[in-house]
């Protein structure tokens, strides 16, 4: 089974230009007001879609109700982001706890990364870093406990000296979660980071609206 053709032309972009740190629209430059003030590490952030149906279905079924053959797909897709001359070192999806991991059964974020390492002719890691505490979902937060929920949430297990790392994972909101593990791995000496990610919601999460009729073939 595959995601359906037809349906994805239905799928909706993010807008340009954009911030290159959170993908927020911009009258202007490369960085919004807030990554600015923020601080932001993560030197590009790498998101084609908005989290609207079909992608937001889609992930859905990925994420959770174990659609694992959807991953190349949805890393294709997620790809069409990037650069056609990006240079990385290194692959590295945004882990889940070992709890949360048990508990869906897999990490999706690391099947997509996996895809994505694969495309690249690139290692991936998916042990260099852990995520050291549960942490409510994201999506449930307002925006300023979002970076308060995610803050040292994550650490880098080895140098990392000189490296240039493209982090993965499925959605992104905020940034937060993406930033916090940015920061995990500049503290191990990686010199780049930047992060892919399929969709990016809006700050309030809709509901999941039914599957449409014809979204999985």
């Amino acid at each position: 089974a595959t995601l359906c053709q037809p349906c994805l032309t239905t799928a909706t972009p993010l807008p340009h230009p954009q911030c290159r740190q959170c993908t927020r629209p911009l009258t202007y430059g490369d960085q919004c007001a807030r990554c600015r003030l923020e601080q932001r590490r993560v030197n590009h952030l790498y998101v084609p879609y908005a989290y609207t149906p079909p992608i937001l279905q889609a992930v859905h079924r990925f994420k959770y109700a174990n659609k694992r053959y959807l991953a190349a797909d949805l890393a294709s897709l997620a790809m069409s982001a990037l650069p056609p001359d990006l240079q990385v070192d290194l692959v590295v999806p945004v882990p889940l706890t070992p709890s949360r991991e048990l508990q869906r059964g897999y990490n999706q974020g690391r099947l997509l990364a996996a895809e994505v390492a694969r495309h690249l002719d690139r290692p991936l890691d998916a042990g260099v870093l852990i995520r050291l505490r549960d942490t409510p979902p994201q999506t449930s937060l307002p925006r300023a406990r979002r970076l308060q929920n995610v803050r040292g949430a994550f650490r880098a297990l080895r140098k990392l000296s000189g490296a240039r790392i493209l982090l993965v994972d499925d959605v992104t909101t905020t940034g937060a979660t993406i930033e916090a593990a940015t920061r995990a791995l500049r503290r191990r000496g990686a010199v780049w980071v930047g992060a892919l990610a399929l969709a990016r919601t809006p700050e309030e999460r809709p509901d999941v609206p039914p599957n449409p009729a014809g979204l999985l073939l």
